[in-house]
């Protein structure tokens, strides 16, 4: 499993700034710097390739010619990025298998209005063929098997004009682990909680958009202070123990570095401990 990209949507640095954390990560790269978030959890499978995805790619050494199942959390543009589809087309023009894509809910009529149903393709692009490209629809709190995977969708804290929740992801993966990715979901739904009250997880993906103490901002993106009160339930209801590896990642270029949001974790006084994460970490298997 390995981290693509951990930024939020504007990227770090943001070609637009000049703050004091888009020119740090300018002058030192390495972790400061962050793509739009993606990652990997297999040769064959992965959520959310984005806006960045060929850069993330191309820096990392990353081929994602084996890629065949990619989930998506919803369908702003630094998560969903449809130019993906033509671009695997054209680099396989000989395909020995179609790419797998899922949305959930309301978010798979994104496909029906630009793929499925334009008049003037008669339905489908040309790059967007079966043979080419599958389109699944996933319920949520509904099990689900993709490829060596047993998923199971729950419903995010964000909204988009078009799915009013985005989907988090919880995964018992071929080794027997059970892993949580909830970006883009602010403060858990109560139905959310209720569900993960039956699960241990031994590793959790978490949004931290900003990475700064502050108010919840209900139904939007986690900050420092929302994101410890997420862990901190999760720790009382039994759903993460000090042994859950907890990672942050979709961080916005506000309130702290790399290095200090680090040591802000470092300094926190909690049974569990969490792990910033940087384009590139890759997480060991089981």
């Amino acid at each position: 499993m390995r981290f693509l990209g951990t930024s939020a949507g504007e990227g770090i640095p943001t070609p637009f700034c000049e703050c004091d954390i888009c020119r740090n990560a300018r002058e030192k790269g390495g972790p400061e710097k962050r793509l739009r978030s993606s990652f990997r959890l297999s040769e064959r499978t992965a959520i959310d390739l984005g806006a960045d995805f060929v850069a993330a790619a191309a820096n990392l050494g990353e081929s994602l010619f084996p890629l065949e199942h990619v989930l998506f959390t919803h369908t702003h543009e630094d998560h969903f990025n449809y130019h993906m589809i033509w671009t695997r087309f054209v680099a396989r023009r000989k395909l020995d298998c179609p790419l797998n894509i899922y949305f959930t809910d309301q978010a798979y009529s994104v496909l029906e209005k630009f793929f499925l149903t334009s008049p003037t393709t008669a339905g489908r692009e040309q790059y967007t063929k079966p043979q080419d490209v599958l389109f699944h629809r996933l319920e949520f709190l509904r099990e689900h098997r993709i490829d060596d995977l047993t998923v199971v969708p729950l419903r995010g804290n964000h909204s988009t004009n078009i799915e009013p929740n985005s989907a988090n992801y919880l995964f018992r993966l071929a080794d027997g682990r059970t892993l949580y990715y909830g970006l883009d979901t602010g403060y858990y739904l109560e139905e959310t909680f209720e569900y993960l009250k039956n699960v241990k997880l031994d590793l959790l993906v978490s949004e931290c958009t900003m990475p700064m103490e502050g108010k919840d901002r209900a139904g939007q993106h986690m900050n420092l202070t929302t994101c410890v009160a997420v862990l901190d339930r999760l720790l009382d209801q039994g759903t993460i123990s000090p042994e859950t590896e907890i990672y942050l990642t979709h961080i916005a270029p506000v309130g702290a570095t790399h290095a200090q949001l680090c040591a802000y974790l470092e300094k926190l006084d909690r049974p569990y401990r969490i792990t910033a994460a940087f384009d590139g970490l890759t997480l060991a298997g089981g």
